[in-house]
């Protein structure tokens, strides 16, 4: 094996991290590439993991997981307190202070109050466990970690060629986390399809299509009275109890949710070339909404909270999709007829006595055997339009 020093910078496996690495962009194909690039050069590695603390709602940080044999897995750790306890009893944690490396000899008497990941280890019949922090440009830290189950562990040269590897891997774990951040903050800021496509570049104000999508709007009713009655985490905890089913239940049934106004959600589910059965997806979105939050009001009631009420109108049109606002300011979202009558749709739902209303085209569309409402004249729309619930609906 090619000694690593710092005046030999070709050594196969640092050339490979400054060059073709850099085009791995996805965290499990990284250390799967990495760990082949290892053995390739005659190091006795069995296990490689990668811990990285994300910006996300809900995960505290991602980790690839590499073992020989077995291939590679990732493994997401939630933010909360559970997750804390368990990173406390842990040498990732070490890494993730910036005082690393650190190893261990498997192969000793296991010492009282040990990580506890040192006993499962020495269970999968691994030697040595090497910890090494990975300095980021914003002065954090992440972690990387090597095992091996070669009798008498790695050895002078391996290790020298770890410590060597940590700037070059520093700087593809770094554009892996700010590709992974930047997706995130999208497709938690501008949902998953439309996020994608501002990834992709589609960032031009203007730039769309046209596409023909069952288009779903949800209402809050009475919003202003509670927000007038209830105090702001009660009125935010009633928020959240209300879109949460609504964006499950639209993101479960492959819908895109496109912005929160205020009070209401918009979303879309693009009917490709079956829309019979995108508007059997959206229904069913639709009822399990329904369903979620009829417990969720019992809950409430049986807590004294005020009921959460609401419209909902499903439609299927034509819509504009892209890019609209001013040049340092654009939301990519829907615009179009079909938008505005899905609104007046929903309007309808108090006046009608319902939670649920369907448009004639999306019964249609659906082949759904829903209930006829009559004929309405709409605020804004020339014709009367034919209103529709579900079979279901009681």
């Amino acid at each position: 094996m090619t000694s690593p020093t710092d005046e030999n910078k070709t050594h196969p496996v640092i050339r490979w991290l400054m060059t073709e690495a850099r085009k791995r962009i996805d965290a499990c194909e990284f250390i799967e590439a990495f760990a082949g690039e290892l053995l390739a050069a005659s190091v006795d590695v069995a296990r490689i993991t990668t811990g990285v603390p994300i910006l996300h709602p809900q995960i505290f940080s991602f980790s690839g997981l590499w073992q020989l044999g077995k291939g590679t897995t990732e493994r997401l750790y939630r933010a909360d307190p559970q997750a804390s306890s368990v990173m406390a009893n842990s040498p990732i944690r070490i890494a993730y202070e910036g005082n690393g490396p650190v190893r261990f000899d498997l192969t000793a008497t296991p010492e009282p109050n040990e990580f506890d990941i040192l006993a499962e280890l020495r269970a999968e019949s691994y030697t040595d466990y090497i910890v090494h922090s990975v300095p980021f440009a914003d002065g954090s830290y992440k972690a990387l970690s090597f095992a091996t189950k070669r009798a008498g562990g790695f050895n002078d040269q391996e290790v020298a060629l770890f410590t060597a590897t940590i700037p070059a891997v520093a700087f593809n774990l770094e554009v892996q986390a700010l590709r992974r951040t930047a997706r995130t903050l999208l497709d938690t800021y501008v949902g998953r399809q439309s996020g994608g496509r501002v990834l992709e570049g589609q960032i031009q104000r203007g730039t769309g299509e046209t596409i023909r999508a069952v288009i779903w709007l949800c209402d809050l009713r009475g919003f202003t009275n509670l927000s007038e009655a209830l105090s702001r985490d009660a009125l935010i905890d009633l928020l959240n109890s209300y879109f949460g089913p609504m964006c499950d239940a639209v993101a479960s049934q492959g819908g895109e949710i496109l912005k929160f106004i205020g009070d209401a959600m918009l979303a879309i589910f693009p009917t490709g070339v079956d829309a019979a059965q995108t508007c059997a997806a959206a229904l069913r979105a639709a009822e399990l909404a329904q369903s979620t939050l009829r417990e969720e009001n019992n809950r409430r009631r049986e807590s004294g909270l005020p009921q959460i009420e609401y419209g909902l109108a499903l439609h299927v049109g034509d819509v504009m999709y892209g890019n609209i606002g001013s040049d340092t300011r654009l939301d990519f979202t829907v615009i179009g007829p079909a938008v505005n009558l899905t609104a007046r749709i929903e309007s309808m739902c108090r006046q009608l006595g319902r939670s649920l209303l369907l448009s004639s085209d999306f019964v249609m569309a659906g082949g759904i055997a829903a209930r006829s409402l009559g004929s309405h004249q709409l605020k804004g729309v020339a014709v009367s339009q034919e209103i529709f619930e579900p079979p279901t609906a009681t």
